[in-house]
């Protein structure tokens, strides 16, 4: 999580679902913040808190219709990456984007593909660097997303989260 938050980025639902779920108005601080958020529109599909793309705008994600070609590859691959993750990782690829992800399998295609990846709460800490949020409110944020994704974004996670930013504020 020590890396610095790439300027042009796509968002993986998993990232998108843990920051609707706990404090949507993040994403818009981020995109203002760091830099441009793009999300493939297919996200829509598993993200059940976002109704329409008009959502993600508001929110100040970019919605990228992906290309008809990256449409084909994610249909025909195989493996443990969902069709939505697969089309993240074609259109992170063809547009030159950081992925965006803790979807750990997602993250292993993405490096393998010479794709840059972050994970979610590292944009958090980004945004608390950038002056864009408190220390209090991204500590509160991270925990409130621990609260609702535990499986994935563990004690321990949260515990280096919180070391990253104390850091920051010293």
């Amino acid at each position: 999580m020590t890396k610095q938050a790439p300027k042009l980025m796509i968002m993986d639902a998993c990232v998108l679902i843990d920051f609707v779920k706990t404090e949507r108005s993040v994403l818009k601080l981020i995109t203002e913040h760091i830099g441009p958020a793009y999300v493939v529109n297919t996200v829509l599909e598993e993200v059940k808190d976002i109704d329409d793309q008009g959502d993600l705008v508001d929110l100040g994600l970019i919605v990228l219709e992906p290309e008809l070609e990256d449409l084909f590859a994610a249909a025909n691959s195989i493996g443990p990456t969902s069709f939505q993750d697969q089309l993240c990782l074609f259109s992170a690829k063809r547009h030159d984007l950081a992925c965006v992800t803790n979807d750990k399998n997602l993250r292993k295609l993405c490096e393998r593909e010479g794709v840059e990846t972050y994970w979610g709460l590292q944009l958090l800490a980004e945004l608390h660097k950038a002056n864009g949020i408190t220390y209090k409110d991204a500590k509160e944020i991270a925990l409130a997303i621990h609260e609702t994704n535990s499986k994935h974004i563990t004690a321990k996670i949260i515990d280096k989260f919180i070391v990253i930013i104390t850091r920051q504020e010293n």
